[in-house]
């Protein structure tokens, strides 16, 4: 892929890419810190097997995503953003489906804040995905 929109691209995965490994690395590191975020607990019990299978998925994430966004193979970034795609569009349905548990376990701002972030991630993900897809971008 070259151009500018192969650029944006790129750059896209590569802000996915880090943001999966900061993540991955936090919480397999520190999982009880992530989880007493009250947006990320919703007010449940701590699983930390859950939270640690959590942070290695989103480690584990990071490396595709990085190698996308270094691959001239455009079915390596696309298989890449349609995955991160589909996990970040399930991700927000999954706290919209808890968001009156959300609202109830942190303030109104909190919870408009986290739906907010989560739904420019699937868009993001989504508008990088149908920018891939333009002949312009994976020549």
């Amino acid at each position: 892929m070259t151009g500018t929109r192969a650029r944006v691209v790129r750059g896209g995965l590569a802000f996915f890419a880090a943001v999966s490994a900061v993540l991955g690395s936090w919480i397999l590191a520190a999982p009880e810190s992530f989880f007493a975020l009250s947006w990320v607990n919703l007010g449940m019990p701590y699983n930390p097997h859950l939270m640690l299978d959590y942070g290695a998925m989103n480690l584990a994430a990071a490396i595709p995503l990085a190698a996308a966004a270094v691959a001239a193979s455009p079915l390596v970034v696309r298989s890449a953003l349609a995955s991160y795609a589909v996990w970040t569009t399930a991700h927000l349905g999954i706290h919209l489906r808890f968001h009156d548990h959300l609202a109830a376990h942190t303030s109104a701002t909190s919870a408009s804040l986290l739906l907010a972030v989560l739904a420019a991630g699937a868009l993001l993900a989504l508008a990088l995905l149908a920018l891939s897809l333009t002949s312009a971008a994976t020549k």
